[in-house]
C-alpha cells in the first residue's frame, strides 16, 4: 500500500480520476433516467369547473345538480350564452412521491457530478466524460419534471409502493440514499477537518520516509480502512505506525500516530505525530521529533511560529526532544513552502497534485537534513 500510495502522490502514476460513487452512477443509471424521464409515473385526479359544452366527457351528481338549477329546457338553453357547463374533469398531476424523489435525486446528482467535473477539469479521462455526461443527463430530467411541477422531497420521507416495487424508481430511491449519506458522511467531516489533516500528514510522514534514498522498512503496521469516518478518521493502526533503517544515514527511524493517551510530559506537547531516532552505534541515543499538523482553512504559513515553537521546546530536554516540524495546508493555488532554523520547520503541503508531491519532497528534505542531521 504504500509503495502504490508513494507513485500516485510523488509520480502521479495513476492519471485516472478515483472512483467515486457518482462515477459507478454514471455508468449505471442513465437508461433508467431516460425511461423515467420519457413515462414519469401520473396520477389523474377529477375536478368539477367549467367546461365548454363540446369538451363535456363525464357529468357527476354535483354537475347534475347546477344543471338543476340552471334556466332552460335543453343542454344547450341551460349552458347559456357561452355555452359552457360545469362539469368534471380529469387532470394529470405528476407531483407524486415517487416523482419529487426523482427531482430530488436529480438535483443533487447533478450537482455532485458538477463538483466532481470541476474537480478534475483539466483531465480528459473517461471517467470525467462519463460523469459530465451524467450532469447534462440530470439537469435536463431536472428541468422537465420542474416544467411538470414537481416538486423536492423531503430526506425523510417514507418510500410508498411505487419505490419499493416498481423497478425503476427503486433504483432511484436506492441511488439517492447513497448520495445523501456520502453527503452526511462529508457534513461530518467538516466537522473534523483537523482530525482529518492529522490523519493525512501522518500518511504523508510514512510516505516522506519512505521515499528517503535506502530506506528499508523494518515493520509496518496493519492499516485498516473503516467503511465510515470516526471523528475524522478512516484509518485503524497500532503504533509505531512505521520503522525504517536509513542504510545511507545509518539510522532507525520510528513513525507513531496519536501515541501518546495517557498524561506524560511528551503528551503536554500535543503532537499528534511523533518521530523517535536511533542508531546501531549509540543505542542510548534516542531522538525525539514532534510533528504538529495545524489545520487552518486559509492555509499559508504563519509568521513567527518557527521562534514559538523554538521557545516550547527546551521543556522537553529530559524526553530527548530535539526538534519540532509544523505542517499547515497550502493556500489556494500557492505552491509549498518551507522555512527552518535550528531546531524547528514550518511547512505548507498541498492535498493532490505537484503541491502534494512538493510538500513531501519538502518534508522528506527536513528529515534528513534536520532530523537525521545528515547534508541534503
Amino acid at each position: 500500500m504504500w509503495l502504490r500510495l508513494e507513485n500516485i502522490w510523488l509520480n502521479g502514476a495513476e492519471t485516472d480520476p478515483e472512483m467515486d460513487l457518482i462515477v459507478r452512477h454514471a455508468r449505471e443509471l442513465p437508461p433508467v433516467l431516460e425511461h423515467l424521464d420519457k413515462a414519469p409515473r401520473r396520477i389523474l385526479r377529477r375536478t368539477s369547473r367549467m367546461l365548454p359544452l363540446a369538451r363535456v366527457q363525464e357529468i357527476d351528481r354535483k354537475a347534475m345538480l347546477w344543471l338543476a338549477r340552471q334556466p332552460g329546457e335543453t343542454m344547450a338553453e341551460r349552458a347559456g350564452d357561452r355555452q359552457r357547463v360545469q362539469a368534471s374533469a380529469r387532470d394529470e398531476n405528476f407531483n407524486t412521491l415517487e416523482n419529487r424523489v426523482l427531482l430530488s435525486y436529480a438535483r443533487l446528482a447533478g450537482e455532485i457530478a458538477h463538483d466532481y467535473k470541476r474537480r478534475h477539469a483539466h483531465s480528459s479521462s473517461s471517467r470525467v466524460q462519463q460523469v459530465h455526461a451524467y450532469f447534462q443527463r440530470c439537469r435536463r430530467l431536472e428541468r422537465d419534471l420542474v416544467a411538470r411541477s414537481v416538486q423536492n422531497a423531503r430526506p425523510d420521507v417514507t418510500p410508498n409502493f411505487v419505490l419499493q416495487n416498481n423497478w425503476h424508481y427503486n433504483q432511484v430511491w436506492i441511488a439517492w440514499h447513497q448520495l445523501l449519506r456520502r453527503h452526511r458522511a462529508i457534513d461530518d467531516l467538516w466537522r473534523w477537518q483537523a482530525r482529518s489533516w492529522e490523519e493525512l500528514v501522518a500518511l504523508v510522514t510514512i510516505v516522506a520516509a519512505q521515499s528517503i534514498p535506502g530506506a528499508q522498512p523494518i515493520a509496518l503496521s496493519p492499516v485498516v480502512f473503516r467503511d465510515e469516518q470516526d471523528r475524522g478518521c478512516w484509518v485503524d493502526h497500532v503504533n509505531p505506525v512505521a520503522v525504517f533503517f536509513l542504510e545511507r544515514q545509518q539510522a532507525v527511524l520510528e513513525i507513531s500516530y496519536r501515541h501518546f493517551t495517557r498524561p506524560s510530559t511528551l503528551a503536554t506537547f500535543g503532537a499528534a505525530i511523533w518521530l523517535r531516532v536511533g542508531r546501531p552505534d549509540r543505542p542510548d541515543d534516542l531522538g525525539r521529533w514532534a510533528i504538529w499538523p495545524l489545520w487552518s482553512p486559509n492555509g499559508g504559513l504563519e509568521p513567527g511560529e518557527n521562534e514559538e515553537i523554538g521557545r516550547l521546546l527546551p521543556h522537553g530536554r529530559n524526553e530527548n526532544l530535539r526538534g519540532g516540524i509544523t505542517l499547515r495546508p497550502t493556500q489556494q493555488g500557492a505552491a509549498a513552502e518551507v522555512v527552518t532554523s535550528k531546531a524547528v520547520s514550518c511547512l505548507t503541503l498541498g492535498t493532490g497534485g505537484q503541491s502534494l508531491a512538493d510538500g513531501i519532497a519538502n518534508l522528506r528534505g527536513v528529515i534528513i537534513q534536520q532530523v537525521l542531521g545528515m547534508p541534503g
